[in-house]
């Protein structure tokens, strides 16, 4: 059984590109190397909690690039150069969670209620957010640098509208959306 389709290979590859491109820029000469290796990583771990938390309630979690997201990364990495701003918008794809699954005896449907489909949003902010914590303790910039990539990713999925996973989140508890935005941004500007 194959964890992630071609399809979602392809977006997820882009998605990782853009983002390693907008947390460098403009130094790409050494920094480029380690962002996309700190991407790489809080992406796919992400997903995959998305994708095991959605086999969970026996439903499917495939990753889609959403052209917005991209766009308004990439104008906040300029941002960023002309304002000398360290905070660019980090949400180029999102998990669309699919009340069906394929296995062996064909097509199934699983009946999902908004706890369910927040439980799976949460899964993939709440590992980022979990990271970014875990990543402030530990002194030195590569750690510091790890904290913050996954702050800026999990805020940003967070904004509450579709199809980020924060409308998921907010639809089923608004309390716990709120503690995972608090954090977020306790990790990204009180402890910088």
């Amino acid at each position: 059984m194959k964890l992630f389709t071609n399809k979602e290979l392809r977006d997820l590859v882009i998605a990782i590109i853009i983002l390693s491109v907008i947390f460098s820029f403009p130094d790409f000469s050494g920094f480029f190397l380690v962002s996309i290796l700190i991407v790489l990583f809080s992406y796919f771990v992400r997903e995959l909690m998305h994708k095991f938390m959605a086999r969970k309630f026996g439903c499917m979690s495939t990753f889609k690039l959403w052209p917005p997201g991209v766009l308004i990364g990439m104008m906040s990495m300029f941002l960023k150069y002309f304002w000398d701003w360290n905070i660019v918008f980090a949400a180029p794809g999102f998990a669309e969670i699919m009340p069906y699954r394929f296995g062996r005896m064909g097509f199934k449907v699983a009946r999902v209620t908004p706890k369910d489909i927040g439980l799976v949003a949460l899964a993939g902010t709440g590992i980022n957010v979990f990271l970014a914590v875990f990543f402030k303790i530990f002194p030195g910039g590569i750690f510091q640098t790890f904290s913050l990539y996954n702050g800026l990713i999990a805020l940003f999925n967070l904004i509450p509208i579709s199809p980020l996973d924060g409308s998921k989140i907010f639809l089923w508890s608004m309390m716990t959306w709120l503690f995972l935005v608090f954090v977020s941004v306790l990790v990204i500007f009180v402890f910088v």
